[in-house]
């Protein structure tokens, strides 16, 4: 009898321990799990309809939005669904816990996916660097919506990023017999780990990245470029052959000297000041060399007996000369300000700031302009 009496004794004991290790779900605690996982699995392979739930333009690019069309902006590209289906590509879920009181419910749901944050710091650096040098290309375009979703997307594709957890609560209403996810802008911030919150944080990029960006970007540029950026060809008026090419010569004197160093930044909640040591082609010394040679040249026959318009051309020759030969560097701290509009840090490109670049070139060229015209 003591033996048949201890196994009915394990068996209630056994019995116990599976209803505490299966828990009690009631029927529609279960299926208010089955709805949120049917609607999370979607975000695994996510296909038009789900992209264009979760992840509208407005809230993902809002600079970038008021350019498009509303049927722009309802229409999922084939593009944006591979990119999305990358940046879903290692999504996992678990539902932690559920609450139902009649026709609402509410489940804490645990994601794992990529770092939200830093993804947003990358594609807002990306996305700056791009708009910098769309400023230097010769057709000035516009960077579009889609632009972005595409940058998005190489930068989710040039990048490796950590894995996170996220736990939230969702919201769920009882339609008849079927339960369904309450959507609202919160619930896609949650969805991507918090990345609509991250891409609208006015500081994500504090000023000295900004500026960091700004000049970077400058020290990749070519010769063209440097020349539509900083509009080289314009600090001389003379004729369009002449200007190009003392234009290109400044150019490449820029690309081979341009370097900066932050030195030290200061900001309260909308401005700031970043104090950059800036070091470029040295325009004064050109222009001293110049007038150095120029002045050797008017005093042999040469010059006398070229005439007036010989001596121009020779005067144009020796400015190009010694631009080109030029070896000479300057350096000089500037302030730096920066303002922030509520969606980003902006830097103010104002004349100290050009004339850190340009190597003192304006006040330089000055001097001679009447000479080369």
């Amino acid at each position: 009898m003591k033996i048949r009496h201890k196994k009915w004794l394990y068996a209630a004991v056994f019995l116990t321990s599976a209803l505490l290790l299966t828990g009690c779900d009631s029927k529609e605690e279960r299926a208010v799990k089955q709805a949120v996982s049917a609607e999370l699995d979607q975000l695994k392979s996510p296909d038009k309809k789900t992209i264009e739930t979760y992840l509208s333009a407005h809230q993902l690019f809002p600079e970038e939005d008021t350019a498009e069309n509303d049927s722009e902006k309802e229409s999922a590209d084939p593009e944006i669904i591979k990119i999305f289906s990358r940046y879903f590509k290692n999504f996992s879920y678990t539902v932690d816990t559920v609450k139902v009181e009649e026709k609402k419910a509410s489940a804490t749901v645990t994601i794992t996916n990529l770092d939200a944050h830093a993804l947003a710091e990358d594609y807002t650096a990306a996305a700056l660097k791009k708009r910098i040098t769309c400023d230097a290309n010769p057709s000035q375009v516009e960077f579009s919506l889609k632009d972005s979703y595409l940058l998005l997307g190489e930068t989710l594709k040039k990048n490796d990023y950590k894995q996170v957890d996220t736990s939230f609560d969702l919201k769920l209403k009882k339609k008849g017999e079927t339960w369904a996810i309450v959507h609202s802008e919160d619930l896609d911030n949650q969805i991507t780990g918090g990345f609509l919150t991250y891409m609208a944080d006015s500081d994500l990029l504090p000023p000295p990245e900004v500026v960091k960006i700004h000049f970077n970007t400058i020290k990749e540029f070519d010769t063209e470029q440097l020349n539509i950026y900083l509009s080289l060809d314009s600090l001389l008026d003379t004729d369009d052959t002449y200007s190009s090419s003392i234009a290109h010569a400044m150019a490449e004197q820029i690309q081979a000297c341009f370097d900066f160093k932050i030195l030290d930044t200061q900001n309260d909640e909308r401005n700031a000041l970043v104090k950059v040591q800036i070091t470029s082609s040295d325009f004064k010394s050109i222009m001293a060399s110049y007038q150095g040679q120029l002045s050797q040249w008017l005093q042999t026959s040469q010059a006398m007996a070229g005439g007036a318009e010989g001596r121009r051309e020779k005067e144009r020759q020796l400015l190009l000369e010694s631009i080109e030969q030029n070896q000479a560097s300057t350096t000089r701290d500037v302030d730096i300000s920066l303002i922030n509009d509520g969606t980003s840090w902006k830097m103010q490109m104002d004349e100290n700031v050009a004339q850190a670049i340009l190597g003192g070139v304006d006040s330089a060229l000055a001097d001679v302009s009447e000479d080369v015209e």
